[in-house]
């Protein structure tokens, strides 16, 4: 159980990098509530982690010996953020969002477009699991989307005048998503 536990954390820290950076974003956007914001963090992150869940049981169901096939995505998107990905677009002006249900739609949207890597990896991981495993993975999760908006709301706090490196973006998260497909489909491979 201690190796699910550290593979489980790896992983939910990998792919919330990019969580991280756009909640610290929409803290530092004096538009929005800090409740707002977690509100619609939250909502898109039960979404997301609903929709990886279904996907394992139903990958676990039709695929059993070959979920581990599943590793490609997050490795396909890792070389596409490496090698394929556009220069990045600033974007000067943004519409201000007029209402509270608004703001959180805003937030929420934003984080389920974030979610797609996250699923990907997220289903191979969960496929393997046992009902129990999958239970205690998805609590600790769900305790750590809350840790995530914390960190986010910090980092705005400690590091609003050093800026958030382009590096992390750019090349960390693509690069651990490309370790997190290949492990995936060795160790399912090895499995098999």
């Amino acid at each position: 159980m201690n190796t699910l536990l550290v593979v489980a954390g790896w992983l939910f820290v990998a792919t919330n990098l990019d969580t991280l950076v756009v909640i610290s974003a929409f803290c530092t956007d004096n538009d929005y509530r800090i409740w707002e914001v977690f509100v619609g963090h939250y909502v898109s992150f039960c979404l997301g982690l609903t929709a990886a869940v279904g996907g394992a049981v139903l990958a676990a169901e039709l695929f059993e010996d070959w979920t581990f096939l599943l590793g490609l995505v997050p490795l396909t998107l890792g070389l596409w953020g490496l090698f394929g990905r556009p220069p990045e677009a600033t974007i000067e002006d943004s519409p201000v969002v007029p209402n509270t249900a608004g703001r959180i739609g805003v937030v929420a949207v934003t984080g389920i477009g974030l979610s797609g890597e996250n699923i990907a990896v997220y289903i191979p991981f969960f496929a393997d699991l046992s009902s129990h495993e999958l239970a205690v993975v998805v609590g600790l999760y769900l305790i750590g989307a809350a840790v995530v908006f914390l960190v986010g709301l910090l980092a705005v706090y400690r590091l609003a005048t050093a800026g958030i490196s382009e590096r992390l973006d750019r090349w960390l998260v693509p690069s651990v998503l490309v370790v997190i497909g290949l492990y995936v489909i060795v160790t399912g491979a090895v499995v098999v």
